[in-house]
Order: structure tokens, then C-alpha cells, then sequence
């Protein structure tokens, strides 16, 4: 009995040694669930650029192509489909002329991101209000 209890010991501390030793090799990488993400966050998790930031925040649907903020409009009310995503419109230092979404967020580097904020529907703040900012923003201020 006390051989058994020893080696199950034993196994449950590797375990745990290995799981700790795959926190620490990951950079503690985690998912974002606020609006604000702030640039030294985004150093510490290791992400690259701005994009690979993104991939790992619980609201945004990151597609190969687009990204969409996921339940879609939230001025539609609580009914609406969680399945159902908008479009946002992409800011960087206050331009919002950015072009393709995807390919510039892949060439803002994580060492220039001071933070990255996302603007629900309903949280458009006046400067953003145009066609395109009907699905949100996501606002990138670099350095």
C-alpha cells in the first residue's frame, strides 16, 4: 500500500513538474477577455505582432482572412445569434484608411503596440462614426 500511495505520489509530482515546465515554456500566453489590451501585456505573452495578439482574444473571431467581433451587432439586443460576427473597422495611430485588416495588423510589431483597443457597435466613439464602423473598431496605437 505504502509502495502504491509512493509511486502514484511520485507520477503526480512529474505531472504537475511537467505541466508547470509547459506554463513557464509558453511565456504564460493567455486569452484577453478585456477591451483594453495594453502593449507590455502583449510583449510579456511573447505574441509577435498585433494579429498574433488578436487570435487570442475571447470576443474577435480571427479567420485566415477577416476578423469579426463574434455574437455580431450588439445594438441588435440580447437575441441576437451568438453564431453571427461584424466586420470592425481597423484604426492605427488615428488613420483609418488601413486597407487590408489582416495584413496590417501581421505588420505591426509587438515592441511598437502601446495598446489595442476594441469599440462594440454601440461604443463607436465619435471620431470613428462612419460607413465601415457600423461592426465595431479596433483601435492600434503605436508608438
Amino acid at each position: 500500500m505504502s509502495r502504491s500511495l509512493g509511486v502514484r505520489s511520485s507520477i503526480g509530482a512529474v505531472l504537475v513538474c511537467a505541466w508547470l515546465a509547459g506554463c513557464a515554456s509558453s511565456g504564460g500566453r493567455r486569452d484577453y477577455t478585456r477591451l483594453v489590451i495594453e502593449g507590455d501585456e502583449i510583449r510579456e505573452d511573447g505574441w509577435s505582432t498585433a494579429y498574433e495578439a488578436l487570435t487570442h482574444h475571447t470576443e474577435l473571431i480571427v479567420f485566415e482572412e477577416r476578423i469579426g467581433f463574434e455574437g455580431g451587432d450588439d445594438r441588435s439586443g440580447l437575441g441576437a445569434a451568438r453564431q453571427t460576427y461584424t466586420v470592425p473597422l481597423l484604426v492605427v495611430d488615428g488613420d483609418v484608411n488601413q486597407g487590408d485588416m489582416i495584413t496590417t495588423l501581421r505588420r505591426i510589431p509587438a515592441e511598437e503596440i502601446v495598446r489595442i483597443r476594441l469599440y462594440y457597435a454601440s461604443m463607436v466613439p465619435p471620431e470613428y462614426r462612419r460607413p465601415g464602423a457600423e461592426g465595431g473598431v479596433i483601435e492600434v496605437v503605436t508608438r
